[in-house]
């Protein structure tokens, strides 16, 4: 029996353009519960550029229409679980958008009726042709693309429609037509909401009744505008008037258009139309707020939002100019760098809300000592600098680093609460220190950081000496990083000597630096540029490494008991790294670590106790010994000491210099030396230079002494030397003065 299609179409809604159809792979569902049939229907249509899944039942066809997109499905009626009326019932009632091809090998007129109510696009019966069910696949995409397309284009359309509805009845400008003589034609509503006409009243109406007395002349170009095109008014500013009394006056920026209409019939016509001037077509947009926005992006590029005070770029421009009329006048002018002296200790203890309200109120008051002319500017932070033009000499700038000094000297009220504050000010004055507005401020600025090495609060003048300590220091921080590679840092050992016995029972280890330049640089040269270069990570493991070796050497030539004390900074008992690289290195040199003993100033405990006992636990564990540096000088705290697992305490240099006079009485040694022997610690006086000292440190009770009455920094060759020379008095029972 020969097959028999029929091809069924429907109309659908106006619906949203379908983003799922692609011309490059359509994809067809193929349903059988026959497997042969269903192989041989996939056989068929391989090869036709079609993306191909197949369904053995109707319970599977449904599962995979809920999972994926098809563009065409090829249903059999007649499956047992679910027939193929019952799957397009399914796909109707989820309105799923495909083409469904009915493949029934019923003869009855029941079962195309059924596929033609369910709004089957095809119905083939078995065995059907195969030109046929090509002929049918391919005709149902190429109506489900063009029926998309088409529903697509309607949707669009209808899209824009309503878009350009919306945009004129809700449009935020003016929308207006004028006739011939200047009068509105039509308003929008728009004209009431902004300016408090009614819009019905002013149809009619001149169009002068809108705009501002003042800006008449300039609006009959407007108004009256009979150019199209490029030609015509654009950008136009007027000023319009408003209805209410309240408001205040707007600044309309006006774009206009000509429009030229043509008679009745004219386009008919094979004859050039008449064009006859009809009126004028115009939108005002409102743009008061964006001047006013403007105003203030503009103010706010060129001023710091904080203080109100000219920002950097404002301050740049005017020194240049400032620069140019010094040149032209043959003037001088200074120019002040105001830095805060421990803002941010204020900052970080008070909070930034409160450091915040501080630089307000600093900016007020340097405000206050300046001349009209000059320019104090925020360049960020806590930094502030200030322009002095027109000089009659160079000291006339110390008048206003005073008064700014003078000014900052006063307590500072916030939330009740009373705030001191200094400040450290570096000058540099044209043309003498600068000829450039790059020069002066460099300069400035390291006038500024001499005076805070120097105590701070205070002013002082750029010295060419300044420049080349700067060079200096840029020429050591690049020497530094090369010099471990270079092998060119050497440890030193000063002894600590327990006077009562006569010998070295520990030795502190000091870095030092063979410059191939400047010589034999001691710490305090190198380690604090180490600090601000982030390089004390690196020399700290390697001091580490170089003080265990001479452990270990010094250890097989029998000095097991000897103690060796590293300093360590804060940086490393904060890395996690570090504990594990001083555990190796103990391992692999195979030293003990009751040998070692790291020392810590007592600032470190302080700051954050909490991290510090972790720390120092950590290091405890390890086995080594922990002593306080410089106790005394800091903020000492005993309830925090006693947290500490501390074996020595050293009592600071600077209170056993003050040990000058015999008979003398020093308290805080005292009493350092009482906390130690409460707490069952070891005690080591550092310092010591004179027998007086001596005496006196042994009669309060400290007996292990360190300084250049024994003993200098010296190389593990030499102290190889002091302690075989040690070794050798005790032997032959003479005092270690006389050995040495």
């Amino acid at each position: 029996m020969r097959s028999q299609a029929i091809n069924i179409y429907e109309q659908d809604p106006v619906f949203s353009p379908d983003p799922t159809w692609t011309l490059a792979e359509p994809r067809l569902l193929l349903v059988d519960d026959e497997p042969r049939l269903l192989a041989s229907l996939k056989e068929l249509l391989d090869g036709q550029g079609y993306h191909l899944t197949t369904a053995r039942n109707g319970a599977e066809a449904v599962a995979e229409l809920g999972e994926s997109h098809f563009d065409v499905v090829l249903l059999d009626i007649g499956m047992p679980d679910m027939s193929g009326h019952d799957v397009m019932d399914v796909i109707n009632a989820r309105g799923i958008t495909t083409e469904v091809i009915v493949l029934s090998g019923h003869t009855g007129i029941e079962a195309a009726i059924g596929a033609i109510n369910r709004q089957a696009y095809g119905y083939l019966r078995k065995p059907y042709r195969t030109d046929e069910l090509l002929a049918l696949v391919r005709n149902a995409l190429e109506k489900r693309r063009l029926h998309i397309e088409n529903r697509n284009l309607f949707a669009r359309l209808e899209q824009s429609e309503k878009m350009y509805r919306f945009l004129i009845d809700s449009s935020p400008d003016i929308i207006y037509t004028l006739d011939q003589s200047g009068r509105f034609t039509y308003i929008n509503r728009r004209v009431t909401e902004l300016l408090g006409f009614d819009r019905d009243a002013l149809i009619g109406a001149d169009y002068a009744a809108l705009v501002h007395d003042d800006d008449l002349d300039r609006a009959r170009y407007v108004f009256n505008e009979r150019r199209v095109g490029e030609r015509a008014s654009r950008n136009v500013e007027l000023r319009l008037k408003c209805n209410e009394p309240a408001s205040s006056e707007r600044h309309f920026e006006t774009s206009l258009r000509t429009i030229s209409f043509n008679s009745i019939g004219l386009y008919a016509s094979d004859k050039a139309p008449s064009v006859e001037y009809l009126g004028t077509y115009g939108i005002a947009r409102d743009v008061t707020e964006k001047r006013r926005a403007e105003e203030l992006i503009t103010y706010q590029a060129y001023h710091d939002i904080l203080t109100d005070l000219p920002n950097r770029a404002l301050f740049h421009d005017r020194l240049e100019l400032a620069l140019l009329q010094a040149r032209r006048k043959e003037q001088q002018l200074a120019l002040m760098f105001i830095d805060l002296d421990r803002f941010k200790i204020i900052n970080d203890s008070l909070g930034h809300l409160k450091g915040d309200e501080l630089l307000r109120q600093v900016a007020t008051r340097l405000r206050s000592c300046i001349r009209k002319g000059d320019t104090l500017a925020r360049l960020g932070g806590d930094e502030f600098v200030a322009l002095l033009p027109d000089l009659e000499k160079r000291t006339d700038a110390t008048v206003v680093a005073e008064k700014f000094l003078e000014a900052l000297g006063a307590p500072f009220v916030i939330d009740g609460s009373e705030l001191h504050i200094s400040a450290s000010i570096g000058i540099a004055v044209f043309p003498e220190d600068g000829e450039n507005d790059d020069e002066l401020v460099r300069h400035a600025d390291m006038a500024m950081y001499a005076v805070k090495s120097d105590g701070k609060n205070g002013f002082g003048f750029y010295d060419r000496s300044l420049l080349d300590a700067a060079h200096e220091k840029v020429l050591l921080e690049q020497e530094l990083r090369r010099a471990l590679q270079r092998g060119e840092l050497e440890m030193y050992y000063q002894p600590q000597v327990d006077t009562a016995a006569g010998n070295v029972v520990a030795v502190e280890a000091l870095m030092r630096w063979n410059h191939p330049r400047l010589g034999l640089l001691t710490p305090g040269r190198f380690l604090p540029l180490a600090e601000e270069m982030g390089l004390m990570v690196m020399l700290s493991d390697w001091m580490v490494d170089a003080v265990c070796a001479d452990m270990q050497r010094l250890q097989r030539d029998g000095y097991r008991d000897l103690r060796f004390c590293i300093n360590l900074s804060p940086t490393c008992l904060g890395r996690d790294e570090f504990f594990r690289k001083l555990w190796r290195t103990l391992e692999e040199r195979k030293v003990a670590a009751e040998q070692l003993e790291v020392e810590i100033t007592e600032n470190i405990c302080i700051r954050n106790p909490d991290l510090a006992i972790r720390q120092l636990n950590r290091l405890t564990e390890l086995g080594v010994r922990i002593a306080i540096d410089d106790f005394g000088t800091g903020y000492s705290s005993l309830a925090y000491l006693q947290r500490f697992e501390v074996d020595t305490l050293k009592i600071d240099q600077s209170f056993v210099r003050e040990i000058g006079q015999e008979g003398g009485h020093f308290p805080v040694v005292l009493a350092v030396i009482s906390i130690a022997r409460g707490l069952g610690m070891d005690l080591v006086a550092e310092g010591v230079e004179t027998e007086r000292q001596v005496r006196y440190l042994q009669q309060a009770g400290c007996r292990v002494m360190q300084g250049f009455l024994f003993h200098r920094p010296m190389p593990v060759r030499q102290l190889q030397s002091v302690l075989a020379g040690q070794a050798s008095a005790r032997q032959a029972d003479v005092p270690l003065q006389e050995a040495g």
